[in-house]
């Protein structure tokens, strides 16, 4: 094929690879292997008749021979008196053949009446016949030998004295020596002695009818050979001349009756795009075709005009189509908007309370989603929850999301129960439910000095709850009936008691039913290994980290469910630190002084009688801290970096601040390294930081007045 299109050939380039000349050279391809197989089918076959020719007039000859031998001489005695002597010489002698001590075994037989009159007798036929040789020979059948007994050679080269022998294949001796009497006895084989033979034959028997020789007669096919090149060189000449008249009459038929067609095809096309981009709206270019060849391209002719006027009317329609599709598409990003909007979505959400930490996020399957999160404050002590999932998808489960949220919500705000709250919207939503959608939802209301949380479940799925000293785990909570499936259902209240530090996840069903490619769950077992992962973090690392776990499950299949989580971290009032006086120590930002500065902390933290785990750990992370400050802060120049230490009480914990006037770099802004991957998979960097994040309990990153501040904070 060429490389260029056609709109890049020249003028000789497109006759080239034109259809009339593919056709002309697959025609003249066609009639020429047609033409190597009639040869090959001829001279095969004129192979076969001339050979059985050769062969006929070899076994005619020896018939002939043998029948005229048997009226005038008893070969009888001499072939049973060679047999006897080659059959009673041991195998060393018989492997003497040709040479002087083994002929003089056989040297009487020469000066014998009846080998003389035999040898004369096969010379007169031999001298008057086209054969190759004649002569009188037997097949000895231990041996897989002939034999020979008279042979008129003269050529001393070529002659055979009584006695002497030659191997032959087993499948000539078999032949001759089974011959039943019908068709021609011959074979066709190849010496290095003689060339290709065909030697033919009749059995000479005795009185008693046992066969005691053969009249053998070779042809030599080297003079058949000869007649087939005389025959080869006038039947290829004459296949040559027949071929390319066939050729020429085929490619003018066939440039008439299809080349001219298409190309009249392709023509009406390129003026139907010519018009088409030039704003034109003719449509009959193919219906002008006046094609009618009766077969397949006259059809295509009239499938093409079909096809315009198809598309002139589809054109139309799609206009129309596309303004409506942007239309509906301008109104769902919009609807897509307020429902985010409808959503808390400014984080941190609530930055001037240090008693508690929440973080949330919603990523709906289709344009708009039916989950929903919600959370609030009731008053300045407690605040509201809220995880729900509406049936359906799209726009109908969007609205009655937006519905429900506000019902939920505007229940709360009145200082009501979670169990009366979802009385009081069931009630609602069943009065007036006819599409009879309903929304599986829990809602809970935190007690910010108490810790205390009560909480009732719709038909929701199990909240996931970590104590401060414990894994994340699920609550199996009692679960009532749907919001908007029965108006008399009732929901009952629980509680929960959080102590500081507690962790508490909520979801909607897309997380634990996300399925990868094959159909598998992402499960519920996997979401708490996920959430175990960073168990320590803040609601926003927490949820990021189940959102990659998820990703990485999922791979490349679509997204068939909203995924929506929100995180609540109960700090507490009671849990607020009391600082002790600060240390700080300023040095060059270079890694010589990292074990000044490990020094420095490690006094404050044996002051503390600091565990030697935990030390380990914190002498770990200022090296990775402080060393990656040396490295790229103030890169390729130096400047100074500031190590603050500061104690916290009640629970006792250490602060270490790295602050810094180098570049803006905020380290946690990276995706934490995949460790499940090997370490010739993984990226390179980031592993330092991601086991200091995993090993302390707390890292914040700030930039602020021109500086980075980098805290780390570890439990004691």
């Amino acid at each position: 094929m060429p490389e260029k299109s056609i709109r890049e050939m020249n003028k000789l380039e497109r006759q080239h690879y034109s259809l009339a000349a593919r056709t002309f050279r697959a025609t003249i391809l066609g009639a020429i292997i047609l033409g190597l197989a009639a040869l090959l089918i001829g001279l095969g076959l004129y192979a076969y008749a001339l050979g059985g020719q050769y062969i006929g007039e070899a076994f005619n000859l020896s018939r002939t021979t043998a029948a005229l031998m048997e009226q005038s001489v008893d070969v009888g005695p001499l072939a049973k008196e060679i047999a006897a002597r080659y059959r009673s010489l041991p195998a060393e002698r018989l492997a003497e053949v040709g040479e002087s001590s083994y002929r003089e075994v056989f040297a009487d037989i020469a000066a014998r009446e009846d080998y003389r009159y035999v040898r004369e007798f096969l010379s007169a036929f031999r001298k008057t016949s086209d054969v190759y040789d004649i002569y009188l020979a037997f097949y000895d059948r231990d041996t897989c030998a002939i034999v020979y007994i008279a042979d008129p050679e003269e050529d001393e080269a070529f002659a055979c004295l009584p006695g002497d022998w030659e191997s032959v294949p087993r499948r000539e001796v078999d032949r001759f020596l089974s011959w039943n009497g019908e068709g021609r006895l011959y074979d066709v084989g190849s010496t290095e002695k003689y060339g290709w033979l065909a030697t033919s034959g009749v059995p000479i028997r005795d009185a008693q009818g046992e066969t005691v020789a053969f009249v053998l007669a070779d042809v030599s096919l080297v003079n058949m050979a000869s007649r087939m090149k005389s025959f080869l060189l006038l039947y290829a000449l004459s296949m040559f001349v027949l071929v390319n008249l066939v050729a020429v009459l085929m490619a003018r038929h066939m440039k008439k009756t299809l080349v001219a067609p298409i190309n009249e095809i392709a023509e009406a096309a390129e003026a139907y795009v010519r018009d088409k981009r030039e704003g034109r709206s003719d449509s009959d270019h193919f219906s002008k075709l006046k094609i009618s060849t009766g077969d397949e391209v006259e059809n295509l002719a009239l499938i093409m005009a079909d096809m315009e006027n198809d598309l002139t009317e589809f054109e139309a329609n799609l206009t129309r189509i596309t303004a409506e599709k942007e239309r509906v598409g301008t109104e769902l990003a919009l609807a897509t908007r307020i429902q985010a909007d409808m959503l808390p979505n400014i984080f941190p959400a609530f930055p001037e309370r240090p008693d508690f930490d929440v973080y949330a996020s919603m990523v709906p399957a289709k344009e708009v989603g039916g989950d929903f999160y919600d959370f609030f404050l009731i008053d300045e002590d407690h605040l509201g929850l809220v995880m729900a999932d509406v049936s359906g998808k799209g726009v109908p489960a969007a609205l009655f999301m937006m519905i429900s949220k506000i019902l939920v919500q505007n229940y709360a705000m009145t200082g009501r129960s979670p169990g009366e709250v979802l009385n009081a919207v069931n009630a609602q939503i069943c009065s007036n439910n006819r599409e009879e959608m309903f929304v599986t939802v829990w809602f809970g209301v935190l007690d910010l000095t108490t810790g205390t949380l009560t909480a009732a479940n719709a038909g929701h799925e199990y909240p996931v709850l970590k104590e401060p000293d414990g894994d994340f785990e699920l609550v199996k909570d009692k679960h009532g009936f749907v919001i908007g499936g029965m108006e008399s259902a009732r929901y009952r209240e629980y509680e929960l008691k959080l102590e500081p530090g507690a962790r508490l996840f909520l979801y909607t069903d897309g997380v634990a039913e996300a399925t990868d490619s094959t159909g598998a769950l992402f499960g519920t077992d996997r979401m708490l290994e996920a959430l175990r992962s960073a168990e320590n973090g803040t609601p926003e690392e927490i949820l990021g980290a189940v959102d990659r776990a998820v990703s990485r499950f999922v791979g490349e299949a679509p997204q068939f469910d909203d995924l929506t989580m929100l995180c609540v971290h109960y700090i507490g009032k009671e849990t607020g630190k009391t600082m002790k006086t600060a240390k700080e120590m300023t040095v060059e930002a270079t890694v010589a002084n990292i074990p000044a500065v490990t020094d420095f902390v490690n006094e404050e933290l044996e002051k503390l009688d600091c565990p030697l785990k935990a030390q380990t750990q914190i002498d770990i992370a200022i090296d990775e801290l402080f060393g990656n400050i040396a490295h790229y802060a103030y890169d390729p120049a130096t400047g100074p970096a500031t190590v603050r230490v500061e104690v916290e009480e009640d629970p006792l914990a250490v602060a270490i601040t790295f602050i810094d006037n180098g570049k803006p770099y905020d380290p946690l802004a990276a995706d934490d390294p995949d460790v499940t991957l090997a370490a010739d998979e993984r990226k390179v960097g980031g592993l330092g930081v991601f086991l200091v994040k995993k090993t302390m309990d707390a890292v914040t990153y700030e930039y602020k007045d021109g500086k980075n501040i980098l805290t780390i904070k570890k439990n004691i």
